[in-house]
């Protein structure tokens, strides 16, 4: 299954999911109102409690701050990175790689296994 952790309060997290039609995908929405935020590992740990899973190296958490990586991280978790829109484009018109802008090495630093380009398809060709 699939859970949405976020920083956000959970009307803007249902505003969104239903915008982009991805709503029926998650299982699971951990948001601001539910306790400590990232990078605390509460919401993730609350996340897997809730899809009655265990926290472990076969469990993903894919954000784009060092934050979310963080939490992952402390849950017990693997950590993968989404570098964003923004800074592949300046990264791109710079001739550097997607994952050389220091919020990509922050969250390297952090313990992202990768840093990987945004997108749907990245992330379906990395699994």
């Amino acid at each position: 299954g699939m859970a949405v952790v976020t920083g956000r309060p959970k009307k803007d997290c249902d505003k969104f999911l239903k915008l982009h039609k991805i709503d029926h995908l998650f299982d699971v929405c951990v948001c601001m109102e539910d306790g400590p935020p990232k990078p605390d590992p509460f919401p993730v740990q609350r996340a897997l409690e809730l899809m009655n899973k265990q926290p472990g190296k076969d469990v993903i958490m894919v954000g784009d701050t060092p934050d979310d990586i963080r939490a992952a991280i402390a849950c017990g978790c693997r950590g993968i990175g989404v570098a964003t829109p923004e800074n592949v484009k300046k990264q791109t018109e710079e001739g550097k790689a997607h994952d050389t802008c220091a919020l990509s090495v922050a969250m390297k630093e952090c313990g992202a296994d990768i840093v990987m380009e945004p997108g749907f398809d990245a992330m379906i060709d990395l699994f």
